[in-house]
């Protein structure tokens, strides 16, 4: 029988871990192609020629010979139709890159079991949309693998602080702050326990409202402190160290380097080029030029906290806040989330660990498996079942999604306008129905386009997918009524059909991974 595992599939580091059953713990696998560290770099090196892809430490390396061969930061580009640029005339899409570093972690975690591998629980960040979604359901597909469900990365952090935690959880709100090293996640979540059957303890986590940024992460932070040291090199000897490719990716290894160095001393030393001229940089200087960084973070925070008082009545003063994601390591994001709730902020185990950790008590749970936990009583230590069921984890859409209509404006024109169905932070699971009628006489197909956002004008708004009732008879007169119905599955994928009353016919829309976009089934 195969083991069940979670990954954390990151835009700059992935990992992978199970639940060791036997001896009652995850364990996050020593990867062989990251010399025997806990994480991988999510980098791919293209050599051509017919050679199978590189993965990780090897790839990043390779950046400095060949630059223009190396993906790095795929998962920024997840279901957006990226294509990388040829290699030997063959291009990639996102999800084949991904796939790659799939199979890498696969194959680093049979040698270190000695078994198969194949159901997982792939990790997505929280405002990941459909289209995302289904483009890592996708890479998992393409790398052989049985993907079980795909985890929202704070819903794993948090599942995994609280499953460690189970016995004096009784009912929290938990605010997660996940800055990674590509993406940023926000995500308010109250969990709680009930007592089950016998010793059981039954934990639930639901979601209660989030933001974030797919395109804000430590990456960013690298990348300013590169321009630091750029400008510094250029001042001191008169050296333009990006003007070469290859050089420019030295000196952001230097850099990612130096960034963790400054989580721990207060100036750095950073070689800028590959003629070793060096520069100094102080925490000071790297907080300055990051500030506004730090800054994007924060007012989507505010953002969350706000929706969480003016929708559900909560103070900061009832949140406690989780820091998760490597980058959340560093000086400057304990101190404004701390100065920001008066409190300090829990960091739970090694943060770069956290959601991988989750992930892999998620595959465990939904196997049917168990977690047992030591309960501290007043009668002394007690050995308690931690049980988490299929609907004990509850998420929010990130968005609206509505319809494109016709309506009449105050003189008497028509106009487009976004008809919203579901709306943004609606429960995964929830269907919401809505009545249109046909605009026009005789029409004999009828063409629903879909849009995300909350507003009514369309170009607020961004097309998601269209889909047409085909078949209908001629002869139709206009005002015959279209009944929409859209929702989010329990893995953030939206599903939904559109019906012509009268005749019955209808389109189902039918995400197609392939394509992380949408295909159609008509009836």
């Amino acid at each position: 029988m195969g083991v069940r595992a979670g990954i954390d599939l990151g835009t700059t580091y992935s990992a992978i871990s199970w639940y060791d059953e036997y001896n009652n713990r995850i364990d996050t696998i020593d990867l062989e192609s990251a010399d025997g560290a806990k994480m991988i770099r999510s980098v791919v090196y293209y050599p051509g020629a017919g050679e199978p892809p590189v993965v990780g430490e090897t790839a990043w390396n390779a950046r400095r010979q060949f630059p223009d061969q190396v993906i790095v930061g795929v998962k920024r580009s997840m279901g957006t139709g990226y294509r990388t640029p040829p290699f030997d005339g063959e291009e990639y899409t996102a999800q084949q890159v991904s796939a790659d570093i799939l199979r890498a972690l696969i194959k680093d975690a049979q040698i270190f079991l000695g078994g198969e591998v194949k159901d997982v629980v792939i990790t997505v960040p929280a405002h990941f949309g459909d289209n995302e979604r289904a483009a890592t359901e996708e890479a998992g597909k393409l790398a052989g693998l049985n993907v079980l469900a795909t985890l929202p990365e704070p819903h794993a952090a948090a599942l995994a602080f609280a499953v460690d935690k189970v016995a004096t959880i009784k009912d929290k709100h938990i605010l997660v702050y996940d800055l990674g090293g590509g993406t940023f996640d926000v995500t308010l979540i109250h969990a709680r326990t009930e007592s089950g059957a016998g010793n059981a303890i039954d934990l639930k986590i639901d979601t209660i409202c989030k933001d974030g940024n797919a395109s804000l992460g430590g990456l960013d932070w690298d990348q300013a402190l590169k321009d630091i040291v750029a400008e510094k090199a250029l001042q001191q000897f008169g050296a333009d160290v990006l003007q070469d490719p290859k050089n420019e990716a030295i000196l952001l290894d230097n850099c990612e380097k130096a960034k963790r160095s400054l989580s721990r001393t207060m100036n750095v030393s950073i070689i800028a080029d590959m003629a070793n001229h060096a520069v100094d940089v102080s925490r000071a200087e790297f907080e300055a030029r990051t500030s506004a960084l730090l800054l994007q973070t924060e007012m989507l925070m505010d953002k969350v906290l706000e929706d969480a008082e003016k929708q559900h009545g909560l103070t900061k003063g009832q949140i406690e806040v989780l820091l998760t994601g490597g980058s959340s390591k560093m000086p400057m994001v304990r101190q404004m989330v701390e100065a920001k709730m008066g409190r300090p902020a829990t960091q739970h185990g090694n943060p770069e660990l956290l959601v991988t950790i989750g992930s892999a008590y998620w595959a465990h749970l939904l196997g049917g498996g168990t977690v047992t936990k030591v309960d501290p009583t007043p009668e002394g230590p007690q050995r308690k079942t931690v049980a988490v069921t299929q609907g004990g984890i509850t998420d929010i859409a990130s968005y609206a999604v509505g319809v494109e209509v016709l309506r009449p404006d105050s003189q008497g024109q028509y106009a487009r306008y976004n008809a919203v169905v579901v709306p943004s932070g609606a429960r995964y699971g929830e269907v919401f129905d809505k009545e249109f009628r046909v605009a026009e006489d005789g029409v004999t197909e009828i063409h629903i386009v879909l849009y995300k956002g909350d507003s009514g004008n369309l170009d607020e708004c961004e097309q998601l997918m269209a889909f047409t009732i085909t078949g209908l008879p001629p002869g139709r007169a206009k005002g015959l009524p279209v009944k929409v119905s859209l929702g989010y599955d329990n893995s953030g994928i939206l599903r939904g059909k559109a019906i012509d009353v009268k005749t019955s016919r209808e389109a189902e829309i039918v995400v197609d991974r392939s394509k992380a976009a949408f295909s159609q089934t008509a009836a």
